[in-house]
């Protein structure tokens, strides 16, 4: 199953992170392992495993995100006007056109070892999702899992009762995205929600949802100030 297709969600406002990207999007912060901004390592990342189709759906600022990224080929910059009323499972509604072969999505404000995209890539499973049982934090999706394969993913896991977190990056076969997106569609009047419970869905419905665990490779998500000050820190030494 080879996947020579990514998503990327990045329409949101970063509101949590705002008085470090109020005239940008989170995305393009710069990140400490490269010194390229979050979207460009991704980017970077993507092609060195020959995944050359890119789509990034965009909402805030995008004509910042379009500049950032025009010297790429074979990446297309979408936008989603309704981002400021909708989380990211509209966003990728409104672009459901797109899921139509295999692809990987992800979040657009993970910093990740690029040993975790070639691993997802290696495992031939309908739908993948990259978790890592060492954590279980309060700022990410929580997950919970038996042996192979996950029981459920989402916000309404508690910090308590998870098992790992989701890390915002998934793989799906052209099979699974076609169950992707008429979970999708079902749930199009949940404005608030992450794509995260059409996965659940899917599992709900006795759909196999597989992961591989990065416990030992590096990631962060930047969700606060907090995290993106953390990382600095790390890597300043």
């Amino acid at each position: 199953m080879n996947t020579s297709k990514a998503i990327i969600l990045a329409a949101g406002r970063g509101t949590r992170i705002k008085k470090l990207c109020s005239n940008k999007p989170k995305c393009l912060l710069k990140n400490p392992l490269d010194q390229n901004s979050i979207l460009i390592r991704q980017i970077n990342i993507l092609k060195k495993h020959k995944i050359n189709d890119i789509v990034i759906i965009s909402g805030y600022k995008s004509h910042l995100i379009k500049k950032e990224v025009s010297k790429f080929k074979g990446v297309k910059v979408k936008y989603y006007p309704k981002y400021k009323l909708t989380n990211n499972l509209n966003t990728l509604l409104y672009f459901k056109k797109e899921i139509i072969s295999n692809f990987v999505c992800l979040f657009s404000d993970v910093i990740f070892d690029e040993k975790i995209l070639s691993n997802l890539l290696k495992k031939k499973k309908d739908v993948v999702a990259v978790v890592d049982t060492k954590k279980v934090l309060k700022n990410t999706m929580r997950v919970k899992i038996n042996r192979s394969h996950l029981t459920g993913i989402g916000s309404h896991i508690t910090v308590k009762s998870g098992d790992g977190n989701f890390i915002g990056i998934c793989k799906f076969s052209k099979k699974a995205g076609l169950k992707l997106k008429k979970n999708l569609i079902k749930l199009k009047n949940r404005y608030k929600d992450y794509y995260t419970i059409a996965i659940q869905k899917m599992i709900n419905d006795k759909s196999i949802v597989n992961f591989i665990d990065c416990k030992k490779l590096f990631w962060r998500e930047i969700d606060t100030i907090q995290d993106y000050k953390q990382l600095l820190k790390k890597y300043e030494k």
